[in-house]
């Protein structure tokens, strides 16, 4: 069974192939050119110098009959040839070299031995060229086996990395982008999105957690909807069948519901003001301007209502939640009939007063006749009996006064 690789897994998988290409490339590198420098330090080191011995050699021995001097220069180069054999069948020309060198060392000088001088260092230098060539073959061998390895190394370097370039962001981010647009789904309510991830890893983790989550919202929406409808229809059923006109505003002053009464009352839609906020609405409809001028204490209003004067009363009820204000509650109850009653009260009691002041100022009027002497003597009973009376009029006149106060507040 294969197991699934994580995405830090996977990133260190990566990352590890990158770097063991690059240092496989290093390596090879290195090595061929370690061998390079190898190679060619043996070219120089060895058949070069034989090689320049050999010139050396070649000049001193031309210049023997000249210049006996030159055979100290002779047998020092030949001597650093005989310490710098290195190819198949140079010793054996070298010791010939030296045998040759001894006899005219003796004082043999017969121009055979010259000239067997001079063969036996070109041999050499044969030998040494020839050498240099096949050496020089090789290091171009290396050089060009070198070449491709390391091209080889570094294509597969280059295409690797830019695979991984362009597949490795998609990889992160085409998940990311998909789970982006699912919580924007989900956040829209909508609770039948579902994102699909065939990776084993993480991210196949988190889609199968994120559509999990979806079918358990799905779930719950659609267990509680129905139950959430009714109880919303009939709250909107009590409130439409209300007497009274009701507006209900949320924490931020927008409307959430009006009902019939208030409707008609303020001559607004549902529709156009629901989810608006109350100020705006306010702007071209008066009434509501006025009812949202609150002061904190009941208001009553005059309304025409179908060309007849009505009144209402306004009540306004902050609705709270725990000790967090979420809304308000804005009541207007028809008072035009308990208005009319204190009209008709008001009419009354100053019927009743004008006509006891008119009574009361006739009987004042009669007590001062009766108290003045030129219509007669009075003995002591009867000024008692008018004082009494008289001063039942003045309380009279008192209670008159007050009914007529109460019909002015």
């Amino acid at each position: 069974m294969i197991m699934a690789k994580s995405i830090k897994s996977k990133i260190a998988l990566g990352i590890g192939l990158l770097f063991a290409l690059l240092f496989a490339v290093s390596i090879v590198a290195i090595v061929f050119i370690n061998l390079l420098s190898s190679k060619t330090e043996k070219l120089l080191a060895a058949n070069y110098n034989t090689i320049r011995y050999c010139s050396e050699m070649s000049y001193a021995i031309n210049d023997i009959n000249t210049s006996p001097a030159t055979l100290g220069r002779f047998e020092a180069n030949l001597k650093l040839q005989e310490n710098n054999i290195t190819e198949a069948g140079e010793k054996e020309v070298t010791q010939q070299l030296r045998y040759y060198f001894e006899r005219i060392k003796k004082g043999d000088h017969d121009p055979s031995i010259l000239h067997e001088i001079n063969q036996k260092i070109y041999d050499i230098y044969i030998i040494n060229q020839g050498a240099l060539e096949r050496k020089n073959i090789n290091a171009l061998s290396t050089a060009t086996t070198a070449k491709m390895w390391l091209t080889i190394l570094a294509t597969i370097f280059v295409l690797f990395s830019f695979s991984l370039a362009v597949n490795f962001p998609g990889y992160i981010a085409n998940p990311v982008r998909m789970l982006t647009e699912g919580i924007k789904e989900i956040a829209q309510r909508n609770y039948e999105k579902r994102i699909y991830i065939d990776n084993k890893d993480e991210f196949g983790e988190m889609a199968d957690a994120f559509n999990l989550m979806a079918t358990k919202l799905y779930e719950y929406e659609h267990s509680n909807v129905s139950k959430i409808m009714f109880e919303k229809k009939r709250v909107e059923t009590i409130i439409n069948q209300m007497e009274d006109a009701v507006i209900g505003l949320d924490a931020k002053n927008k409307v959430l519901f009006i009902n019939h009464k208030a409707e008609e009352l303020f001559s607004l839609k549902a529709a156009d003001i629901i989810g608006k906020y109350a100020p705006d609405i306010a702007l071209y409809n008066d009434l509501f301007r006025t009812v949202l001028q609150k002061d904190g204490k009941k208001q009553s209003l005059k309304i025409i209502v179908d060309g007849k004067e009505s009144y209402f009363s306004v009540d306004y009820r902050t609705v709270y939640s725990g000790k967090e204000s979420i809304g308000e509650v804005l009541t207007l109850s028809d008072i035009t009939s308990f208005k009319e009653l204190d009209i008709t009260k008001t009419n009354l009691l100053a019927t009743v007063s004008h006509g006891l002041k008119t009574s009361i100022s006739s009987i004042k009027t009669g007590i001062k006749t009766l108290k003045d002497e030129k219509t007669g003597t009075l003995n002591d009973e009867q000024k008692t009996l008018i004082t009494s009376m008289d001063e039942n009029a003045d309380g009279l006149t008192q209670i008159a006064s007050e009914l007529m106060n109460m019909t002015q507040k």
